[in-house]
């Protein structure tokens, strides 16, 4: 059987290919965008022999091994929308949800999540495991000359399974499109009130510190789109640490050492060079292990690994983009390069926004349960003459849903 007969029956609906899907793949790889940004190791070809990736609607391509991070129901409210006369609305930032007041030093603050999340009980599996999630990405689109930034926020679910012959899909669904700011409302209505990008296509994970997104799915579109899967995986091998494709039993038989684990996380990534280079590697990796079935014990260990990693810094209390109330550390780092953006179908490599940047990473975490609220990036410092429209400098985040298991089967199954 191919490829595309498994999706089809195991989506129940036809998925025509994209001969350009590949080009683009290889662009945003040869850009150096570390794969990072999904649970799960969507997007990629797993090696193993009882275990196949397929993108819905694209040819298979290999991608570079990945520690994951994704994604949909939000535990809290969504960011608040101010509706114009046009619709679309303008992106608006909670009152508090900048930096906070200092609550101790950034060690203090992940040592007491590694307490808090050692005293977690631990869950009987079900036939699924679930890690919901809502994203944010501010893009950039528009007539040459007349730019303008659009908020683009999609639901995702990664839908992990146990059974070796049931399906791992990843799902997400375009929620709604804001302006960044009131002059990005101004420039879009000089635009003519667009309502599709094609140019432009949605993105369903965290951008990378360099603010690359990947842009390889449907055109961005202001009207709600339906949950769809992005991807499939088939096996008993769901979860991707550093180089590795884990069983759950694997995944639960992790050391509970910071420094195997470290190793682990490091294995075929991409990062070389500067321990500021591997600090914002794993500032990213971690979080998607947090959110997988891994035992208290192995949760504990993950941020006694994030609190050993140089120049984190603390932020202190503060309230997400969702309006959850967190605490949280953050690592501050000058790129090269900045805010890439590869377009669906290009086989160019993108040209970067920026000469330079430097960014904050910011990891948020739930004070009750130790589990991660959100990662958030902001752009702190641009070249002379450049800015950035969006609050705060955001320009990407991902609001961490409550993982759980259920033996119920994923929607179109």
């Amino acid at each position: 059987m191919d490829e595309l007969q498994l999706v089809r029956d195991f989506f129940g609906e036809p998925a025509p290919p994209d001969p350009d899907m590949a080009a683009a793949a290889k662009a945003r790889m040869a850009a150096g965008k570390p794969a990072i940004r999904h649970r799960f190791a969507r997007g990629q070809l797993a090696a193993g022999r009882n275990r196949l990736l397929l993108r819905l609607g694209v040819p298979a391509v290999a991608a570079a091994a990945a520690a994951a991070i994704a994604a949909v129901l939000v535990q809290g409210t969504p960011p608040p929308v101010s509706h114009g006369a046009s619709g679309i609305g303008v992106f608006q930032l909670p009152g508090d949800a900048a930096i906070g007041g200092s609550a101790g030093s950034a060690r203090g603050i992940l040592l007491t999540a590694a307490r808090t999340a050692a005293q977690a009980a631990q869950p009987a599996p079900e036939r699924y495991y679930v890690t919901p999630g809502t994203v944010g990405n501010v893009l950039r689109v528009g007539p040459r000359g007349d730019r303008y930034l659009l908020l683009e926020v999609v639901r995702t679910e990664d839908w992990a399974a146990t059974n070796p012959r049931a399906g791992s899909p990843n799902l997400s669904q375009a929620r709604y499109v804001q302006a960044a700011s009131p002059a990005d409302m101004a420039a879009w209505r000089r635009d003519g009130s667009p309502r599709v990008w094609k140019d432009v296509g949605q993105d369903t994970g965290l951008a990378d510190p360099v603010g690359t997104t990947n842009g390889w799915l449907r055109p961005l579109s202001t009207a709600p789109g339906k949950l769809a899967a992005g991807s499939a995986s088939y096996g008993a091998l769901p979860f991707s640490v550093g180089d590795r494709f884990l069983s759950l039993r694997q995944l639960q038989a992790l050391p509970a050492d910071p420094a195997k684990l470290k190793a682990l996380l490091l294995a075929g990534s991409p990062v070389q060079g500067s321990p500021g280079t591997v600090t914002s590697y794993l500032f990213q990796a971690v979080p998607a292990v947090l959110e997988m079935p891994v035992t208290p014990a192995v949760r504990s260990a993950l941020y006694k690994l994030l609190a050993s990693l140089p120049e984190v810094q603390s932020i202190g209390p503060v309230t997400n983009v969702a309006g959850q109330q967190g605490v949280a550390v953050a690592y501050t780092a000058r790129y090269s390069g900045c805010a890439r953006q590869i377009k669906p179908g290009s086989s160019a490599l993108p040209s970067p926004l920026f000469t330079s940047c430097t960014v904050q990473q910011v990891l948020i975490i739930g004070p009750d349960d130790g589990m991660p609220l959100a990662e958030e990036l902001r752009y702190t410092q641009l070249p002379a003459g450049q800015h950035w429209s969006a609050p705060d400098g955001l320009f990407s985040y991902e609001i961490f849903g409550t993982p759980y298991w259920t033996d119920h089967r994923p929607p179109g199954h």
